[in-house]
């Protein structure tokens, strides 16, 4: 099974340190682990550092991996959508990024069974301009996904979807992880979300690690008040699941 650690990775933009000496233990096949922060924490540029899409010190171990060379699939915020392609044709370039350009069958059905199962195929015929952005990020989960990653990164993902979108797309998330024994690593600002579909949390401010760990450990009111500046505390809901509660910011 898939499984990484980073060891004190850092990244400069010109004078300016961004990221500096993150570690992350072990995260294997088939957890969530969220990735929490306030804006400007660094979260994107983590990402971005163990995709290999920016230069910077430390090390990112990858263990397990079939091709270690394809084992990530990176989503990154704000899809656009310039190019003149339909829904269809753009997740189908994606699968080609990981075959052979000589268009096989099962790579047309991928795309389907892939588009199915975020709920947008009706939209296999629609070009990108015209999307919503809440659809533009679907296509852009679905860009990753048909490309049968073992480390999923996902920035926000969830950010333009309805709240019915949410909870489908992180219940589908949470299932692939577990089913297919994929590592997802995922950005959110809602912590309900990451309460409920994540096994351990790393939080990040000013570009540093605060802390890491199981879920229910991390999100105490002490992190909480240290990170984000505010006065919140994680109670047990009436059906018995932890819910945050946001009582006033400091």
């Amino acid at each position: 099974m898939v499984a990484l650690s980073t060891f004190r990775l850092g990244v400069m933009f010109g004078a300016r340190q961004v990221l500096r000496d993150v570690t992350l233990a072990r995260c294997n096949g088939g957890e969530v682990v969220a990735v929490i922060g306030p804006n400007a924490a660094g979260k994107s540029t983590l990402f971005r550092r163990i995709a290999g899409l920016v230069p910077g010190s430390g090390e990112c171990r990858i263990e397990g991996a079939r091709d270690p060379g394809r084992a990530i699939a990176y989503m990154p915020q704000g899809q656009t959508a310039t190019a003149v392609l339909t829904v269809f044709e753009a997740v189908l370039l994606a699968r080609k990024q990981i075959s052979r350009w000589h268009l096989r069958d099962n790579d047309l059905t991928e795309v389907d069974l892939v588009l199915s199962g975020l709920g947008i195929a009706h939209l296999a015929d629609e070009e990108l301009p015209e999307l919503s952005g809440g659809q533009r990020q679907l296509v852009g989960l679905a860009q990753c996904l048909v490309r049968n990653p073992q480390v999923l990164l996902l920035d926000e993902p969830t950010s333009a979807l309805d709240l019915h979108r949410q909870l489908e797309v992180m219940r589908g998330i949470r299932n692939l992880a577990l089913d297919n024994g994929m590592l997802v690593l995922i950005a959110l600002h809602d912590l309900n979300l990451a309460l409920k579909f994540s096994d351990k949390v790393a939080v990040l401010a000013e570009g540093t690690l605060q802390a890491f760990g199981p879920t229910a450990d991390v999100l105490t009111s002490e992190i909480l008040a240290k990170t984000f500046r505010v006065n919140a505390r994680v109670e047990a809901c009436s059906r018995g699941m932890p819910h945050l509660i946001v009582d006033d910011s400091i």
